[in-house]
C-alpha cells in the first residue's frame, strides 16, 4: 500500500473544542471604533469606486440599483410569466430541436473537439492508522471528448436493440402511434446507478433509439428497483457491478427481465476482472461489452420524436408507493431551452464552463442540470457527496505516495484528493444541508483564531454584506481575504452556485455570498415539472425569495379554501383549508403578509412546456395534481412579492394540526432550528414533530458533542460519556433553551417553539464518520 507522505500522527486525546464562532452581519462598535478598520474600509470603496468607473461598469450599477434585471407580466386571472416569454413559451434552445434528444446531439458536434465527462481512476480505499473509517483513492482523471462521448452512447444504443429492446413508435395519435401507459412491449431501460458518465451516456444511448428510460436513486432498496421495472416492462436494467448479485436475488419480482448491464464506477481494475454471472435466463454483460456489440453491429439512430416517452422518474416514494413522473422529449427540451436561456443571459459562458456531477442523477435536478452543462460544452466533473471535499478522499501522486490534505495552489504539479479542488467547477448545484455544511466548516477554522482576527472578519464580513446589499463590490477584501482564503476551498473558479430541493436559511445564503464571495441563488421545481419553475437572479440580494419563473412555463397562486359554509375572511361558499399564523386563509388577492407588502397568496400552480402529462398507470393520482386546464397543483404555499418574484412560506403536505387546531410548519421549523450550534447538521440534524393529539412540537436531533462537551466542562460537568451527556438534565436544558432562542429569532409562532428534545450521539455509524465537514 502506498504510504502518504509526512501523515500526521493521529491523537485520540478527547480535546475541548474552541469557543463557537458564528459570523454576523452585525459588527460589535469597539471594531468600527479602530481607525485600521475605517482605513481598510475607505480604501475598499475607493478601489470598487475606481473600477467602476474605469472598467465601464457604472451603466450596468445604475441599473442594477433602479430596476431588477427581470420583468414579469401578468396575464388573464393571475397568471404571470417572465417578460421574455410573454407572447410565446420558450420550447427549445436551438432551432430545428424538438427533442431533449436533439439539443444534446447539436451541442456535441458543436463542441466535439472539446473535454466533455471527466472521471477520476478509482483505486481502492484507503484506511489511515487510527480512524475507523477508509476513504476512497484515486489516482489521475481522464475525459472524453463529446465526440467520444457521442460516439459512445450511440454505440450503447445499438447494443441495446441487440439485447431485445425496441424502439418506442410515434405516441397515441400519431400514424402507428401507441399510448406508452399500455403498451407492454420493451420500450424502456432502467437505470439503478450512482452518478457518473455512464449513467448519462446510457441515458443518451437509449434515446438514440426512442428507448424511455426509467430511473431509480441507487441509495433506495432494490424493492422500488423491481416496482419500477414491473411496471415499466423492463427487459434491461444498468447497475453498479456491486448491485449485480442483489438485482438477482430479487429478479423473481422482475419476471420480464432478461438483461443486467453493469458499470464499473467506483470499482478497482483488479476488482472489475472477476466480472459477475448470469442465473437461469438473466445474462450478466457490461456497459463496454454492450457498446463493442454495438460497434460491431452498428445501427442508424432512431432518433425520438417530440412526443416520445424520455424518461419515467420515480419518486422517492417517502408518503407511499412511488410515483413514475412521465417526461417526454418536448418537456426536457422545453426546460433546458429555459435553463440555457437563464444562464446564457451573461451568467455563465459557452464552452469556457466547469460543472461539478454528484447529485443523484435519477433527481430532477441533477438531469436537467447535466443536459444544460452539455448544450454549454461545459466540461462536467463527476464525483459523490463524500468525496467532493479532500476530507473524504485520498490521491495517488505519479511516484506513488498519497495527497491526504487538501491543494490549493492549483497549478500543474498539485493532486488534490477531492474532487471540487480537483476539478474547480465554475458551476455548482447542491442541496441546502451542503451549504450549511460548508458555512459551519468555515466558522469552526475560525472558532481558533484570536480574537482580533475574528473581529476583523465580522468586520468585513458586515461591511460586505452591506455592499451586496447595494448593488457594490468590495475588491480589497475580496483580494486579502474572501477569495484568497474561501473561495479557493472551492477551486477558486466558482461563478455560481445553486440551491434547490428545500428552504434554505437566510444566514447561510448569506454566509456562502459574502464569505466565499460567489452568488448563491434559489431555485424552485418540481419533478412533475421537469425542474422549470422559478430561479433567482444572481444581482437579486435578497434571501427566502425563488426568483421569477423560467421562460417554459407560467403561473400563478390559487386560493386555499375548500367549498363549504360561508366563513369570516373566506370567498362566499368556501371555508379555509389551511390557515396562516394570524388564522387567516392563504387568498391569492391579499395585499399584505406578516405586515409585508405581496401580490397575492396563495398555492402555486405551474403550467407550460415543461410540465409532466401525469403519473405512470395512477390516472387517479394524475386527476388529483393535474387539472382539466393544465395546471399541477405543487401543495407548495407562496407569495408573489411586488417584484413577481416568489417567496415559498408554508407547504400543505408539511402543515401540522397540533390538539388546539393551531397548524405549524414543520420544514419551517428545521430550517431555522438547524441553526443551533448543539445541532449537528452535518451527520443528520433535526427531525421535529407533532401531531393531533399534542400540545406542542418536539424534536429528534442528532448533536454536537464538541460544542456540548465544550459547554460542559464550563458548567462542570466533566469525563462524561457521550451517551451520559445527552441524556443529561441540565444540558437537554441548555439544548433546548438554545433552540427556542434559534427559533424565536427565526420568527416561528409560539405553537412552532419546541416543548422537548431528544439528543442522539450519532456516534457508531459508519455513515455519520463518513460524511465530515468538506471545509
Amino acid at each position: 500500500m502506498a504510504k502518504p507522505e509526512n501523515e500526521p500522527m493521529v491523537d485520540k486525546t478527547p480535546k475541548k473544542a474552541a469557543t463557537a464562532f458564528k459570523a454576523s452581519t452585525w459588527c460589535p462598535m469597539c471594531v468600527y471604533l479602530n481607525p485600521l478598520a475605517w482605513l481598510l474600509i475607505f480604501i475598499d470603496f475607493f478601489l470598487w469606486l475606481l473600477s467602476t468607473f474605469v472598467g465601464g461598469g457604472i451603466v450596468k450599477l445604475c441599473r442594477v440599483m433602479t430596476s431588477p434585471e427581470w420583468t414579469v407580466v401578468d396575464g388573464e386571472g393571475g397568471i404571470k410569466r417572465i417578460s421574455s416569454a410573454a407572447v410565446a413559451l420558450h420550447a427549445t434552445p436551438y432551432e430545428g430541436c424538438s427533442t431533449g434528444f436533439d439539443c444534446a446531439m447539436k451541442a456535441m458536434n458543436e463542441y466535439a473537439d472539446q473535454e466533455a465527462f471527466g472521471t477520476r481512476k478509482f483505486l481502492g480505499w484507503y484506511k489511515q492508522d487510527g480512524v475507523k473509517y477508509p476513504k476512497k483513492k484515486f489516482g489521475a482523471t481522464s475525459w472524453q471528448t463529446y465526440a467520444e462521448v457521442k460516439e459512445r452512447a450511440l454505440a450503447f444504443g445499438a447494443g441495446l436493440l441487440d439485447l431485445g429492446l425496441v424502439p418506442l413508435p410515434p405516441e397515441e395519435g400519431q400514424p402507428g402511434g401507441i399510448n406508452f401507459e399500455e403498451t407492454t412491449d420493451p420500450h424502456t431501460l432502467l437505470i439503478y446507478e450512482e452518478t457518473c458518465a455512464d449513467w448519462m451516456t446510457a441515458l443518451l444511448g437509449a434515446h438514440s433509439q426512442s428507448l424511455a428510460v426509467a430511473t431509480s436513486y441507487a441509495t433506495l432498496g432494490v424493492a422500488s428497483v423491481a416496482d419500477a421495472a414491473q411496471e415499466c416492462n423492463v427487459k434491461a436494467i444498468v447497475c453498479n457491478m456491486k448491485d449485480v448479485a442483489k438485482i438477482l436475488e430479487n429478479s423473481t419480482a422482475m419476471p420480464r427481465l432478461t438483461h443486467i448491464v453493469y458499470t464499473t464506477n467506483y470499482v478497482t481494475e483488479e476488482d472489475a476482472r472477476n466480472p459477475p454471472s448470469g442465473e437461469g435466463s438473466i445474462t450478466v454483460v457490461s456497459m463496454d461489452q454492450v457498446i463493442a456489440v454495438g460497434r460491431a453491429k452498428p445501427v442508424d439512430a432512431h432518433a425520438p420524436g417530440p412526443d416520445n416517452m424520455a424518461v419515467i422518474m420515480y419518486t422517492s416514494g417517502s408518503t407511499g408507493k412511488p410515483k413514475g413522473v412521465m417526461i417526454r422529449q418536448r418537456n426536457l427540451c422545453a426546460s433546458v431551452a429555459a435553463l440555457v436561456n437563464f444562464v446564457g443571459n451573461g451568467i455563465l459562458e459557452p464552452g469556457g464552463e466547469t460543472y461539478l456531477a454528484y447529485l443523484p442523477a435519477a433527481h430532477i435536478l441533477e438531469l436537467c442540470a447535466e443536459f444544460c452543462m452539455i448544450c454549454f460544452g461545459a466540461r462536467i466533473g463527476f464525483a459523490d457527496p463524500k468525496t467532493i471535499s479532500s476530507n473524504g478522499a485520498v490521491r495517488e501522486r505519479p511516484d506513488g505516495t498519497l495527497q491526504t490534505t487538501p491543494v490549493f495552489s492549483y497549478d500543474a504539479n498539485t493532486t488534490p484528493p477531492g474532487a471540487i479542488q480537483e476539478f474547480r467547477p465554475t458551476f455548482m448545484a447542491a442541496v441546502p444541508k451542503i451549504w450549511d455544511i460548508m458555512k459551519k466548516g468555515i466558522e469552526n477554522g475560525l472558532s481558533s483564531q484570536p480574537g482580533i482576527i475574528k473581529g476583523l472578519f465580522n468586520m468585513a464580513f458586515s461591511y460586505k454584506n452591506w455592499a451586496l446589499n447595494h448593488g457594490m463590490e468590495t475588491p480589497l477584501f475580496n483580494k486579502i481575504l474572501f477569495h484568497k482564503k474561501f473561495k479557493q476551498l472551492v477551486g477558486g473558479r466558482a461563478k455560481l452556485f445553486v440551491t434547490g430541493g428545500g428552504p434554505i436559511a437566510a444566514e447561510v445564503q448569506t454566509f456562502i455570498r459574502v464569505a466565499v464571495g460567489v452568488p448563491l441563488i434559489q431555485g424552485y421545481a418540481l419533478t412533475e415539472t421537469c425542474c422549470a419553475g422559478t430561479v433567482q437572479y444572481p444581482t437579486d440580494p435578497r434571501n427566502g425569495v425563488v426568483g421569477p419563473p423560467v421562460s417554459s412555463i407560467e403561473m400563478k397562486l390559487r386560493d386555499c379554501v375548500e367549498a363549504a359554509t360561508d366563513v369570516e375572511g373566506a370567498p362566499n361558499g368556501t371555508q379555509p383549508s389551511v390557515l396562516d399564523r394570524d388564522d387567516r386563509p392563504y387568498l391569492s388577492t391579499d395585499t399584505r403578509h406578516y405586515g409585508e407588502p405581496v401580490a397575492g397568496r396563495g398555492e402555486v400552480l405551474i403550467r407550460g412546456l415543461s410540465v409532466s402529462s401525469g403519473y405512470l398507470k395512477q390516472p387517479e393520482k394524475t386527476a388529483e395534481e393535474f387539472d382539466s386546464e393544465g395546471f399541477f397543483h405543487t401543495g407548495d404555499i407562496a407569495v408573489f412579492t411586488p417584484d413577481g418574484c416568489l417567496k415559498i412560506v408554508d407547504r400543505l403536505k408539511n402543515l401540522i394540526k397540533l390538539k388546539g387546531g393551531e397548524y405549524i410548519a414543520i420544514e419551517s421549523m428545521e430550517k431555522e432550528y438547524s441553526k443551533c450550534i448543539y445541532v449537528n447538521a452535518v451527520d443528520g440534524g433535526i427531525c421535529c414533530y407533532g401531531d393531533g393529539d399534542m400540545d406542542r412540537p418536539v424534536a429528534l436531533m442528532i448533536a454536537n458533542l464538541p460544542e456540548i462537551r465544550n459547554w460542559a466542562a464550563k458548567n462542570g460537568i466533566e469525563d462524561a460519556s457521550a451517551d451520559a451527556l445527552c441524556s443529561n438534565p441540565d444540558v437537554l436544558a441548555e439544548v433546548l433553551s438554545d433552540l427556542r432562542k434559534e427559533g424565536k429569532a427565526g420568527g416561528l409562532g409560539v405553537n412552532e417553539l419546541l416543548a422537548a428534545v431528544h439528543l442522539i450521539t450519532g456516534e457508531g455509524s459508519p455513515d455519520v464518520a463518513e460524511v465530515n465537514s468538506p471545509w
